[in-house]
């Protein structure tokens, strides 16, 4: 869908595309019991932002936001959120709760 509002010129490079990335942890908002960013999961989402970053930037309009609220456990889903006039549509790039291991960051991209 993506593609299509890019050759549509509904898209374009100065659009905001939104990677949004929820990821298991011990609390809310990314507030862990222990030091957050020794995680596996915070490493994996680090790993995964700057694959990203390297495909997307400086062509893309890009920002990468951590999911609000409580993640689901042994989650680490990550969406591509855009607006076109008042609609948001959203595609998922990778799935950890559906594939049952965590995504390879390069096939994210």
């Amino acid at each position: 869908l993506l593609s299509e509002h890019v050759e549509k010129g509904l898209v374009t490079s100065e659009t905001p595309l939104v990677i949004e990335v929820e990821f298991c942890t011990h609390g809310y908002d990314c507030v862990s019991r222990g030091d957050q960013t020794t995680s596996k999961y915070y490493t994996h989402y680090i790993k995964v932002c700057d694959v990203l970053e390297k495909h997307l930037f400086p062509a893309w309009n890009v920002c990468f936001v951590i999911k609000r609220g409580r993640p689901r456990q042994g989650s680490f889903e990550v969406e591509l959120l855009w607006v076109v006039g008042s609609l948001e549509y959203s595609v998922t790039l990778a799935s950890k709760v559906c594939n049952a291991k965590f995504p390879n960051a390069e096939n994210t991209a």
